[in-house]
């Protein structure tokens, strides 16, 4: 068997013949062109692979995830600028304003009877630093006796001067001048007086407001039977202002009597009123007094205001929105 396949595997020996030589060079010949036939399609098979093979690479990485480009900034031409936008100015801390108030003050005396005033008051505004105020009172008191007068009270005339004015401070300094007008020695308190005032604000948030008032009072003229008087006033307060128009104040307020009794006297208020428009505003003032000597008195405060807003002289600007009645009420020293 092994014989039989290297037989097959050898061929036989052939006899040799004139054609021979050409039979080889045709066999040459035709062997190169097989080679060559060989080699270009091995050729177009290796470009075939290749080109697959790069087509596969090109798949595979057309299925990775793109990584997100950053985009180009934008081109600025030669002599263009960014434009921002206008921004609106903040209200300064304490504007002064022009308003007719019709106002009602009301205390309970305890065992001395009540007070009752009705008050006109008037506030004019020459500019946002400069004010000039007047409360006329129609004064109404009686007594545990039954007894009642009525009439005219004290007329007191406030100027008021924002000396410094900022969206963050604001300083405000004036006089009350109180005039002895009653026409009942009952309704008022029978002594010219005369009480500078200083008034400072600090706006700790958009809303709010932290205020003081410091106050010195000296009487002259007047009725010589009646006591001398000369006080001085520590007031702080604060304005907060909420939401659709609303604001609440508590104010607190220590008097202190350097002549006579009782020594000192302690009155907590609060505030709280709305904007019913552009020009109305309402509010109420419940409080309580309390003396040093044990005496306590109530007392409530209502009012509506009809204001009048200043028309801008200059040019026109974009403002925040308008106090409201607090900001012009506490910063004429209500």
């Amino acid at each position: 068997m092994q014989a039989h396949r290297v037989a097959q595997a050898r061929p036989a020996s052939r006899t040799i013949s004139p054609c021979r030589p050409r039979r080889r060079r045709a066999a040459s010949s035709a062997s190169v062109g097989l080679l060559a036939l060989c080699s270009a399609s091995t050729a177009a098979a290796a470009d075939r692979a290749d080109h697959a093979r790069r087509a596969e690479v090109a798949a595979l990485a057309s299925a990775q995830p793109a990584r997100p480009v950053a985009p180009a900034p934008p081109r600025r031409g030669p002599g263009r600028r960014d434009i921002a936008a206008p921004r609106t100015q903040a209200p300064a801390a304490a504007n002064l304003g022009t308003f007719i108030e019709l106002r009602n003050d009301y205390v309970s005396r305890g065992r001395h009877g009540f007070f009752n005033a009705a008050v006109i008051r008037g506030d004019y505004a020459f500019d946002r630093s400069f004010s000039l105020r007047a409360d006329v009172p129609l004064a109404y008191a009686g007594g545990l006796e039954g007894e009642r007068d009525v009439g005219l009270g004290d007329i007191l005339v406030r100027p008021l001067v924002r000396a410094i004015g900022t969206p963050r401070f604001a300083l405000v300094l004036g006089s009350d001048l109180v005039l002895d007008s009653a026409t009942r020695r009952a309704l008022g308190s029978g002594k010219n007086q005369v009480a500078p005032l200083v008034q400072a604000y600090v706006r700790v948030a958009r809303p709010a407001r932290l205020g003081l008032q410091l106050q010195h009072a000296v009487s002259f003229g007047g009725d010589p039977r009646r006591d001398d008087i000369q006080t001085s006033v520590v007031r702080p307060f604060a304005i907060v202002e909420l939401p659709r128009g609303f604001w609440v104040s508590p104010d607190q307020s220590f008097q202190f009597n350097h002549r006579g009794a009782p020594r000192v006297v302690s009155t907590s208020v609060l505030e709280v009123g709305a904007e019913l428009s552009e020009r109305v505003q309402v509010y109420v003032d419940p409080g309580i007094q309390v003396d040093s000597r044990g005496g306590v008195d109530w007392l409530v405060t209502g009012a509506v205001r009809w204001a009048f807003p200043q028309r801008p002289r200059g040019r026109a600007v974009a403002v925040a929105p308008a106090q409201g009645a607090a900001g012009a009420g506490s910063a004429a020293g209500e």
